[in-house]
C-alpha cells in the first residue's frame, strides 16, 4: 500500500511538474517575411507602455472593463502592441531595402536613451530582465526606429501635396473648421450627495427651493459671479465665480448644452435641471468662427501626408508575408493577477 501511495504520489508530482512548466520566451508569436518577433520581446512592450495606459483607464483594475465593441481593454491593447511591432519591422525592411542608412554613432545615441528609460523605472528593469531582454535586442530596436524616421522623413519630403487636393479635404471636413461654442459660468444647486447619489425627495425639494431664491438674486441684478461663490456647490468652479470657461457641443450633459447654446451673451437662464441639480446659467460670450483654407492648409497637407503613408503602410502589409500565432500570443501576460 505503502509502495502504491509513493507511485501516485510520484505520478501527481509529474503532471504538476509539467503544468507548471515555464512558457519558451522565444518562441514566436509573429513572424514578418521571416523575422521573428517573440513572446519575451512581446512581453517586453507590452509590459513597457502598461503604465502609461493604466492612467488612461483608471488603473490595474480597468484592463477587464470592456468598450464599445464588447472587447476588454486588455485583449485590445495586446493587440494594438503586436501590430504595433509588426508594422515597425514592416517599415523598417522597407528603409533598408531604400537604402536608408543610420550610423553606429547614431544607434549609439538612441540606445544610450532608451536604455536610460528602461534603467529609470524599477518595474521595466526587472521585466527586462526577468523576460531576457537583451542589450542586442535594445539597440535593434534604437535601430529600427531609427530606420524609421529617416524612411519618413524622407516620404514627407519627396510626397506632393497639390493645391486641387488640400482645397478637397477642406471642403469635404469644413465642419472641423467650424467653430461653435459658448462661453458661460453658472451656479449649481445640487441633488446629488458627494457619490453622485440622488439625495431623498424631501431634500431634492429643498435644494429646488433654495435655487428659486438664488434666481430671484440673480434677477434682481446681484452680482453673478459674487452670487455663485456664496451659493455654487459645484467645486470645480464656484470659487471662480463659476467661470467654466469656453465649451463646445458634445461636452455638457444635454439639458445644460441645450440651455446654453439657446442664450445670447449676457443672458441668464431660469433653473435648468439635470441629474446634478439645479442650474443657473449665464452666457457670457458666444464664439461662431471659420477657420479659413489659407489659414487650415499646413496642417491640411500634415494630414494628407499622414494618411498616404497609412497608404504606404497596407499597401507593404498586403505584399508582406505575415504569420501570427494565436496560442502563443494568448500565453503572453503584462498584468499581475
Amino acid at each position: 500500500m505503502k509502495k502504491l501511495m509513493t507511485i501516485v504520489l510520484a505520478g501527481l508530482m509529474s503532471l504538476s511538474l509539467v503544468a507548471c512548466k515555464q512558457k519558451d520566451l522565444n518562441e514566436a508569436v509573429a513572424d514578418v517575411n521571416g523575422t521573428k518577433i517573440t513572446l519575451g520581446q512581446y512581453e517586453f512592450m507590452l509590459k513597457m507602455n502598461k503604465a502609461s495606459v493604466e492612467s488612461t483607464i483608471g488603473g490595474a483594475e480597468g484592463w477587464e472593463q470592456k468598450d464599445q465593441s464588447g472587447q476588454t481593454y486588455k485583449d485590445k491593447y495586446k493587440t494594438l502592441v503586436l501590430d504595433q511591432m509588426i508594422n515597425t519591422e514592416l517599415l523598417a525592411q522597407n528603409a533598408e531595402k531604400e537604402g536608408i542608412k543610420v550610423t553606429d554613432k547614431e544607434i549609439q545615441s538612441s540606445y544610450n536613451d532608451l536604455k536610460t528609460y528602461v534603467n529609470s523605472d524599477e518595474q521595466i528593469k526587472k521585466s527586462a530582465e526577468d523576460l531576457g531582454i537583451s542589450d542586442d535586442f535594445l539597440k535593434e530596436q534604437a535601430k529600427l526606429s531609427l530606420l524609421i524616421q529617416k524612411s519618413q522623413e524622407k516620404f514627407y519630403s519627396e510626397e506632393k501635396v497639390s493645391d486641387s487636393e488640400m482645397k478637397k479635404y477642406y471642403d469635404e471636413h469644413i465642419d472641423e473648421y467650424k467653430k461653435d461654442e459658448v462661453e458661460a459660468s453658472h451656479i449649481l444647486i445640487k441633488t446629488t450627495d458627494d457619490q453622485n447619489k440622488p439625495l431623498p425627495e424631501a431634500e431634492q425639494k429643498k435644494a429646488k427651493e433654495k435655487a428659486e431664491k438664488v434666481l430671484k438674486e440673480v434677477k434682481a441684478g446681484g452680482d453673478f459671479a459674487e452670487l455663485a461663490k456664496k451659493y455654487s456647490q459645484d467645486p470645480g468652479s464656484a470659487a471662480n465665480g463659476g467661470a467654466l470657461g469656453a465649451f463646445g457641443k458634445g461636452m455638457m450633459v444635454k439639458e445644460f448644452e441645450d440651455a446654453a447654446f439657446g442664450m445670447e451673451p449676457g443672458q441668464v437662464s431660469n433653473l435648468v435641471k439635470t441629474d446634478f441639480g439645479y442650474h443657473i446659467i449665464k452666457v457670457t460670450d458666444r464664439i461662431k468662427e471659420t477657420t479659413s483654407f489659407d489659414e487650415a492648409k499646413e496642417g491640411i497637407k500634415e494630414e494628407i501626408l499622414k494618411n498616404k503613408y497609412g497608404e504606404k503602410i497596407a499597401e507593404l502589409q498586403k505584399k508582406a508575408k505575415i504569420e501570427k500565432f494565436d496560442k502563443v500570443i494568448e500565453s503572453a501576460e503584462f498584468v499581475e493577477k
